[in-house]
């Protein structure tokens, strides 16, 4: 049994997590048969290796890498609805014209130059850099990253039902960085309002934690790890918060998993929000 990251965690432990993340994955896809490869996933319109194809593509990103031009055919590309399915599917769909060790090949690559860039930089948590998602400090940057490898690692292992590796460094990192859009969540999705606390317990069995989010007279969430009377109480255990907080699998039946206690409205108002992963 394991808890999140520390919100005062520092850089070399957040870098462990990206490191433990990069490796786990590297472990699973590298020896996939092309029949796995080819699995379907539960992203939509993704298969096992457009999801290698993504994570290797990022971290280039990361390091300043760039792709060829690269349109695909949209008429064929039913699943992509938005600007940013746009963004993520151009580089996977480049990749889906070449063979698996390739794709491996750019994947190994990438993740031991990251590592060699991440470990030669600087270790301050605090410094701003560019990030997927604009100018961020560093800490949040990797820690980000240690989460978006986890959690695609779990969607691989939840197509090949190979089921692991959820409490590991980077299951610790995705939590770090899943609970503080609790605060959103309460208050945007499910309309909380001044004096009314959210109280979330996760249960385990591989990872525990508890988050309490009040809200203040200025209208603004705030999470803390302690906390008075919750007006509402989920429970639920780790593998459900992290299908729900990540957008994953039938929500409907992840939502009857869960314990409410308390305003039954707003525990429902705040399940129905519960996605917080882009």
């Amino acid at each position: 049994m394991t808890s999140p990251l520390l919100p005062t965690a520092s850089f070399d432990e957040i870098l462990g997590a990206w490191q433990s993340a990069a490796d786990d994955f590297l472990e699973l896809v590298t020896p996939l048969s092309q029949q796995e490869w080819d699995a379907p996933t539960a992203l939509p319109g993704w298969s096992v290796g457009d999801i290698v194809a993504h994570v290797g593509w990022i971290e280039g990103v990361m390091l300043g890498d760039m792709d060829p031009p690269h349109e695909p055919d949209w008429s064929a590309l039913a699943h992509v609805r938005n600007d940013f399915g746009r963004i993520t599917e151009i580089p996977v769909d480049l990749r889906r014209s070449w063979p698996r060790e390739q794709v491996l090949i750019e994947l190994a690559d990438v993740m031991s130059r990251r590592s060699t860039a991440l470990r030669d930089g600087p270790h301050d948590a605090n410094v701003e850099v560019v990030g997927p998602l604009g100018v961020a400090p560093l800490g949040r940057v990797v820690q980000m990253r240690a989460m978006d490898t986890w959690v695609h690692e779990q969607d691989i292992r939840d197509a090949l039902g190979r089921p692991g590796h959820v409490d590991t460094p980077g299951a610790q990192a995705t939590a770090a960085q899943l609970l503080p859009g609790l605060a959103k969540v309460w208050v945007k999705g499910a309309g909380a309002q001044p004096g009314q606390t959210l109280h979330l317990v996760v249960s385990g069995p591989e990872l525990t934690a508890e988050r309490w989010v009040a809200v203040g007279e200025d209208g603004r969430g705030r999470v803390s790890e302690s906390g008075q009377e919750a007006t509402t109480t989920l429970t639920m255990d780790w593998s459900t918060y992290t299908a729900l907080a990540c957008g994953r699998g039938d929500q409907d039946v992840l939502r009857s998993r869960v314990e409410v206690e308390g305003d039954p409205s707003l525990g429902q108002r705040t399940l129905e929000a519960f996605t917080v992963m882009i």
